[in-house]
C-alpha cells in the first residue's frame, strides 16, 4: 500500500489521480489545491479514499513536511518548480541567500531551453507535443524515435559548471504520464544545504524534461 501527495487538482492532478487509483485499491491519496472549484471538480469523479485539502501547495509542504516524510510519493502537478520553491520559501527562507540566473551552459545540448522569470531554465528533449500517456521508461521516444538512453536527470547530475554545485531530484514515472519522487528527498536536500555556502543548481527532472533554479549563499549568512 502506497501513499501519495498530489499537489494540484487541475487537469494534470486529475489525470494523476485517475491513473494511480486503479493501480492500488489500498493506496491512500491527499490532493492539495488552493482553488476550491478545482478541488470540487476533481472530487466529483474520485474514490472516497482521497483526502482533499484547500491550501497553497508550497505552504502546505512547509507546514507539514518537517522531520519525517508522511507520504511515499510526492506528485507535483502545479505550474512551478515545487522542490526549489519549497526549499526557498521554507528551510532557506531566512538564509539571506539570493536567487541567481542559471548559466546558459546548463541548457547547452538540450533541444529546448526556455528561461523563466526567476532566471531558471525549463529544459526539454522533445521538440514536439508529448502524449500525456508517454511510457517514459522506454529508452526510445515513442513519437520521434530518438534515443533517450541516458535520462536527463543523469545528464544534469553529471554537469560540471564552474563555481556551482549541482543537486538533482529525479522524477520517476509512477503511471503513464505521471511522475513523482519520495518527499523524503526534499528533507535530504534540506540537510545537504543547511550549512552550504556558495552557488548551487537545484534541478528536478525526468527522462526528457526538467527545470533548473540557482541560488547563492554568502559566508556570513545564517542557516
Amino acid at each position: 500500500m502506497a501513499s501519495y501527495l498530489i499537489l494540484g487538482a487541475g487537469k494534470f492532478g486529475r489525470l494523476a489521480l485517475g491513473r494511480l487509483t486503479p493501480q492500488d485499491d489500498a493506496a491512500s491519496f491527499v490532493v492539495v489545491d488552493c482553488v476550491p472549484q478545482a478541488l470540487a471538480a476533481a472530487r466529483a469523479s474520485a474514490p472516497s479514499r482521497v483526502q482533499w485539502v484547500e491550501a497553497e501547495a508550497v505552504t502546505f509542504l512547509t507546514e507539514n513536511l518537517k522531520g519525517a516524510a508522511f507520504w511515499d510519493w510526492l506528485i507535483p502537478m502545479v505550474p512551478f518548480h515545487v522542490a526549489f520553491n519549497w526549499l526557498w520559501q521554507g528551510p532557506m527562507a531566512k538564509s539571506g541567500g539570493e536567487i541567481i540566473e542559471v548559466p546558459e551552459a546548463v541548457g547547452r545540448g538540450v533541444p529546448l531551453a526556455r528561461r523563466g522569470d526567476q532566471g531558471e531554465l525549463y529544459l526539454s528533449r522533445a521538440t514536439h507535443l508529448c502524449p500525456d500517456d508517454c511510457p517514459e521508461a522506454e529508452p526510445v521516444c515513442p513519437v520521434s524515435g530518438e534515443s533517450r538512453k541516458i535520462p536527463l536527470y543523469e545528464e544534469l547530475a553529471s554537469l560540471k559548471v564552474p563555481g556551482f554545485q549541482v543537486r538533482v531530484i529525479p522524477s520517476r514515472q509512477l503511471a503513464p504520464g505521471v511522475g513523482g519522487y519520495p518527499p523524503g528527498r526534499l528533507l535530504a536536500l534540506e540537510q545537504e544545504l543547511l550549512t552550504f555556502r556558495g552557488k548551487v543548481l537545484i534541478a528536478t527532472a525526468c527522462r526528457c524534461h526538467g527545470v533548473v533554479h540557482a541560488f547563492k549563499r554568502g559566508p556570513g549568512v545564517t542557516p
